[in-house]
């Protein structure tokens, strides 16, 4: 593969950035994936990165592409000689039962470090919802809006639900949930969150979609 993006530092997290974008590049010539081909195509150039060396490898990431969706993937571990158990989890708060700001602590050896957290950007007021800034009916906030993913290294609260990322998993965080199949990814692409790009073209959706088997009737009216 030819080495359009080079590492500027020594860091192996740099490198392995560097081989993603560089092996993306040469496979997507003329257009981008949908992204549920990309999806894919992470699963396996994550999987090659780790097998170099899967049983010391630890390979934690979040990679954005474009400003709508978060890819998480996590091949957790422990460096030799270390306790720390280095993986992801992640956690869903709703805005809508959470108007509430947590403190915790990022490590229980130190009291005095914590942190606060909220995921509420309005408060009620007779009803309604006002914002930091100004007032907004709550009937203006959509789901998307009430729902957040928080992702950590390791959970940050006692009283959540928080779920570690089995080893080898990559989630795409959309509106605050995690996707990865194959309907939900080709639904955020048609909702206007797949990639774009100035140089190459638009993807193939309705031959990408055809490849998964999809009916006509799912991308009806897709514009597409």
């Amino acid at each position: 593969v030819e080495r359009t993006y080079s590492p500027i530092g020594t860091t192996d997290s740099e490198a392995a950035f560097c081989a993603i974008l560089n092996a993306l590049r040469a496979k997507f010539t003329d257009s981008m994936p949908s992204l549920p081909i990309l999806y894919e195509e992470l699963k396996v150039l994550c999987q090659e990165i780790v097998d170099y060396e899967p049983k010391t490898t630890i390979f934690n990431f979040l990679l954005t592409c474009g400003p709508h969706l978060l890819w998480v993937y996590s091949w957790p571990g422990a460096r030799p000689g270390s306790k720390v158990w280095n993986g992801l989890h992640y956690t869903i708060r709703n805005r809508k039962n959470d108007d509430t700001t947590t403190r915790l602590s990022c490590s229980g050896d130190d009291p005095n470090y914590a942190v606060a957290i909220g995921t509420a950007a309005y408060k009620k007021t007779n009803g309604a919802s006002e914002s930091i800034n100004g007032t907004r009916d709550s009937s203006s906030i959509n789901d998307s809006e009430n729902q957040v993913c928080l992702v950590a290294t390791k959970p940050l609260t006692s009283d959540e639900e928080w779920i570690e990322l089995e080893r080898g998993e990559l989630l795409v965080m959309d509106a605050g949930a995690p996707k990865v199949s194959a309907v939900d990814l080709f639904r955020a692409e048609l909702n206007g969150k797949g990639l774009s790009a100035k140089v190459l073209q638009p993807p193939h959706l309705e031959e990408d979609m055809r490849r998964y088997q999809f009916e006509p009737t799912f991308f009806a009216g897709g514009g597409i």
